[in-house]
């Protein structure tokens, strides 16, 4: 469920003047999670190390922000069922939580992303990226178990 409160504020957030900058956010964000802070990059991205397998980007996009990730591996086997399978689950944003699973610029990667055309306050930032995070393991887990049917 994609949650939208663009009004919603918390205390940290009113006693800093209201909404938090990207750049504050992913500092708050690295702090909490006990990771390096992320530098930004030419195209004004952070690269966020989640563990050793997961990287979420996260870009300014001045409004808002978006996020991408590599989920998998295209699989080579049963590929026009998965994309039939993954077409589901992006249609209105139903499997994916409102993110989009597309392909990389070689074909050769499945990747997640979704965007955020507006200011969010830390604590639904947050939300975001956990949720989105929860969504790119979850499509690397069903892709797996869509590789071993049959």
């Amino acid at each position: 469920m994609r949650r939208i409160a663009l009004c919603v504020e918390t205390k940290h957030d009113i006693e800093k003047g209201g909404l938090m900058e990207l750049k504050e956010m992913i500092q708050r964000l690295a702090s909490e999670m006990e990771i390096e802070t992320p530098k930004v990059d030419s195209q004004k991205a952070y690269v966020v190390a989640i563990n050793p397998t997961l990287a979420v980007t996260i870009c300014d996009l001045a409004p808002g922000y978006s996020l991408y990730s590599l989920v998998v591996k295209c699989p080579i086997r049963k590929r026009e069922e998965l994309f039939i399978y993954l077409m589901r689950a992006n249609f209105l944003g139903q499997g994916t939580g409102g993110a989009r699973i597309g392909l990389d610029a070689e074909e050769k990667v499945l990747t997640l992303s979704v965007g955020f055309p507006y200011e969010l306050n830390y604590q639904l930032f947050k939300e975001s990226v956990e949720d989105f995070v929860n969504y790119v393991v979850y499509w690397r887990n069903e892709i797996a178990k869509f590789e071993q049917e049959k």
